[in-house]
């Protein structure tokens, strides 16, 4: 299961089946009817390492290669005990972000397109048109103006500033990726959050999760010292291992829990002070369950918003390019006869 759509379906699945009595065996063993000598392979696998003795977090890492971050949420599930509502859960989000990146590809797929188009214009206008009307301007006796001048060296080199930003945009990856394998993920982390554009997607991605699993711990009567414990004991996510460890020392120096958020740069600010309303009223878990999921909302407006303001941009771009396109042809014409 490589797709996240096929990974989303099946957690999803398996977490309403455990809801429904349905030992893990079973659930399994009912998903993954023999159609396929894949599916057969994968159940055997799957029961096969779980009558092992290995967790559950690591099977569906192992032979699911389901992202870590989810893998993390199966890890907190084993011990808070809502492994059927944590997998269903975790289902619908890759459900969602399968969703999410289709409608991406859908809205870079037209104005690409259209990119693509118009290069393939200017292409020919500059190999086959503007050489015809450079010499009608020559034989006319015709100077372009300063500013048609520098309109046109644009167009004739846009092939070759366009394919040097591709160039450039895969070098930054490339460096991006190379960047991301020597430097530790919690650095990587810290950079990001404190990049204008990135940081808030990340401060509200681990606001999210950290608040989330926090009062599913809380709620199963685990306290805040063995909850902090428990994350740090996870190896999925190893910047939630760098907050559990810096918490637990601040909270053996003698600092309250919300003061250990406040100091560090991965969350939102009101993480702390939800923090400390949830203790002063003793609702702790319960008011981290739901800015939980007011975090995971704002999250969801934002990357729809961003969605919204990227086609209209590339169209905007396109839209300028045709025009500095059609000028660079009509004015000289205009100007000539304006001449005569």
């Amino acid at each position: 299961m490589k797709k996240s759509d096929d990974q989303g379906k099946f957690l999803k699945r398996l977490g309403d089946l455990l809801q429904k009595g349905y030992s893990f065996t079973e659930a399994i063993d009912f998903l993954l009817l023999p159609k396929e000598k894949k599916t057969i392979k994968l159940k055997k696998r799957l029961i096969g390492s779980l009558q092992k003795g290995e967790s559950i977090s690591s099977v569906m890492n192992k032979q699911l290669n389901i992202p870590a971050h989810v893998s993390a949420q199966i890890f907190f599930a084993e011990h808070h005990g809502q492994m059927g509502h944590t997998l269903s859960e975790a289902g619908s989000y890759l459900i969602k972000r399968r969703k999410n990146q289709e409608q991406l590809q859908k809205v870079f797929q037209y104005p690409l397109m259209l990119i693509f188009i118009s290069i393939i214009m200017m292409v020919l206008l500059r190999k086959v048109l503007f050489p015809r009307f450079q010499s009608l301007y020559s034989s006319m006796g015709y100077e372009p103006s300063a500013k048609l001048t520098y309109l046109l060296h644009f167009i004739e080199n846009f092939p070759m500033i366009f394919c040097a930003g591709l160039l450039f945009l895969l070098l930054l990856t490339i460096f991006f990726f190379l960047f991301k394998k020597r430097i530790s993920s919690v650095k990587l982390s810290v950079v990001l959050c404190r990049i204008p554009l990135i940081s808030t997607y990340m401060k509200l991605g681990h606001s999210h999760f950290i608040s989330r699993e926090l009062s599913f711990l809380l709620s199963s009567g685990v306290s805040i010292t063995e909850s902090l414990l428990i994350i740090e004991r996870q190896s999925f996510r190893p910047t939630l291992q760098y907050i559990s460890s810096r918490c637990i020392k601040q909270l053996k120096a003698g600092s309250p829990f919300h003061e250990c958020f406040s100091t560090m740069p991965f969350f939102q600010e009101e993480l702390s002070f939800v923090i400390q309303h949830g203790q002063t009223n003793g609702r702790l878990s319960e008011e981290l369950h739901i800015y939980s999921e007011i975090c995971f909302q704002e999250l969801e407006e934002k990357t729809h918003a961003s969605l919204k303001y990227i086609q209209p941009a590339i169209f905007t771009f396109v839209g300028l390019f045709i025009m500095a396109i059609y000028f660079s042809i009509m004015m000289p014409l205009f100007q000539m006869m304006q001449g005569i």
